[in-house]
């Protein structure tokens, strides 16, 4: 078993939205908070995949997949409306859901630009505020977790549209954080390094392609940037998120916390 998921209570009675879980970071996360006790909405564009991913979840009655574009404010109120008739009411929010491209800044097209930022910034903004929303009403506390990226943190070649979108959830993420600490919500963000995907595959096939080389020669020089020596994985990180929607962060609010194996070090 991955140990971000054992099984306990930190979270027990808690209820948890999670954008973006039909698959990777936003599915380990919700479950690792199922693990630890609390009941999950796994909310994903992707209706097939992510009611395939909620139906793995051992106990029904905790689980609820939602079909939810992040860009719409219908859907994203409908989102918390399913929640609020399943669960009656919400703890947290993990603002995870987003897309990638990668393309250097003089080749990117316009509607690549705000394709990035609407789902990323956009998406990110409307679901922070309909669940903020809900939270202050609640007077109850909560947290609002968003997933920037080690990107949101420093710019890189080929990431001008995804790291202008999650340096701006930083930012967005900092300003909540302030006007909310008053209603006792907790908002930080969890800043992943390299992360093991199909995504990060494929773009070793393509640039060992490019480069002439193999891909395990690529990966070999790409992995010296990384003091542990290995790619993140979704598990990894999902015990930082479980920290974060926990009280063994209940003093902890506005902070970008970094999960990259060091490779800020270099």
């Amino acid at each position: 078993m991955n140990t971000a998921c054992a099984t306990g209570s930190l979270l027990q009675g808690k209820v948890a939205v999670v954008t973006g879980a039909a698959r990777g970071i936003g599915l380990a996360v919700a479950q690792a908070y199922a693990a630890q006790g609390a009941s999950v909405v796994l909310t994903d564009i992707a209706k097939d995949s992510v009611e395939g991913s909620a139906a793995t979840f051992q106990d029904p009655e905790k689980v609820l997949a939602v079909v939810h574009d992040v860009t719409s404010r219908t859907q994203t109120q409908d989102a918390l409306s399913r929640t609020l008739e399943r669960f009656g009411r919400v703890d947290c929010v993990v603002v995870n859901a987003g897309i990638l491209e990668l393309k250097r800044v003089v080749d990117l097209e316009i509607a690549s630009w705000k394709q990035v930022l609407d789902v990323n910034l956009t998406g990110a903004f409307l679901t922070a505020q309909t669940f903020a929303r809900q939270l202050i009403s609640q007077g109850a506390g909560g947290r609002i977790i968003f997933t920037s990226s080690l990107f949101g943190l420093r710019g890189g070649v080929e990431n001008g549209a995804y790291s202008a979108s999650k340096f701006g959830v930083i930012g967005l993420m900092q300003c909540l954080a302030a006007e909310l600490a008053a209603h006792g919500i907790l908002v930080n963000a969890v800043c992943p390094g390299q992360v093991e995907s199909q995504m990060i595959r494929g773009l070793f096939r393509e640039r060992a392609v490019a480069r002439g080389q193999s891909e395990q020669a690529l990966e070999a020089e790409f992995l010296r940037r990384i003091p542990l020596g290995h790619l993140v994985t979704p598990g990894d990180l999902a015990g930082t998120y479980v920290y974060l929607a926990s009280d063994l962060s209940r003093y902890t609010t506005g902070q970008s916390l970094t999960v990259d194996g060091g490779w800020q070090l270099y």
